[in-house]
């Protein structure tokens, strides 16, 4: 998982990212580690997870877009699981443009990989999170049918919400 040498860009107009460590270091991209010692079980869970993008989406008034997949889904940032070898930006833009309205990238705000130990030291697991800021081709929120259940502009986090890695760049 490495960024490809030979392309000059992915189809969002952003050098493609396959591993987020391809870009440790870059300037203007800022790196977070987090660790922690979580039981065997939590290890367990995370090592089956895929790496995640992330985006944030701004309108002319300053609020950010949340959105809810499902009836139970708590409101966040639009975010989509990356697999192995998949282009993160490719992958956010095409799921937000599916899902609520086309959404053009303006560059990558940061990374966010998350690394934990089991207890007795014997395991070990991590995931990263790339966030972006992107702009959509309309303030006017009218998802299709087969979108998201909801999508709104809030100016914080509602009650039934939840933060993302990232999202206090876009949300106080």
């Amino acid at each position: 998982m490495t960024v490809d040498p030979h392309a000059n860009s992915s189809p969002t107009g952003l050098e493609p990212i396959t591993d987020p460590d391809s870009i440790r270091g870059r300037e203007g991209i800022e790196f977070h580690d987090d660790s922690d010692v979580v039981p065997a079980e939590a290890v367990e869970r995370l090592t089956d997870a895929d790496d995640m993008a992330i985006v944030g989406v701004e309108n002319n008034d300053g609020a950010v877009l949340l959105r809810r997949l499902t009836d139970t889904c708590s409101w966040k940032l639009p975010v989509i699981t990356v697999g192995d070898a998949e282009e993160f930006a490719t992958a956010i833009r095409d799921h937000v443009t599916e899902t609520i309205d086309a959404l053009e990238l303006s560059g990558i705000e940061g990374v966010w990989r998350v690394a934990v130990e089991s207890e007795d030291g014997e395991r070990t697991a991590a995931r990263a999170f790339v966030v972006f800021s992107g702009t959509l081709e309309s303030d006017d929120l009218s998802v299709p049918e087969d979108g998201v259940t909801d999508a709104g502009w809030f100016d914080e986090i509602p009650e039934n919400g939840s933060s993302l890695p990232g999202t206090d760049l876009f949300v106080d």
